[in-house]
């Protein structure tokens, strides 16, 4: 019983190691591209100076 319950939480720190991984790709995915963005909108500005 010991060992089966120990099978378990080492699988499931497993699958939440996975998850936070995708979950990370997932961010990057969607973040990336929109500081992609914000950066060729900055370049066509122009420079404001006093």
């Amino acid at each position: 019983m010991f060992l089966s319950n120990r099978a378990q939480s080492e699988w499931g720190s497993i699958y939440l190691i996975i998850v936070f991984i995708i979950a990370a790709l997932v961010l990057i995915a969607l973040v990336k591209p929109m500081f992609k963005q914000s950066q060729e909108v900055a370049l066509r500005q122009p420079v404001l100076k006093n």
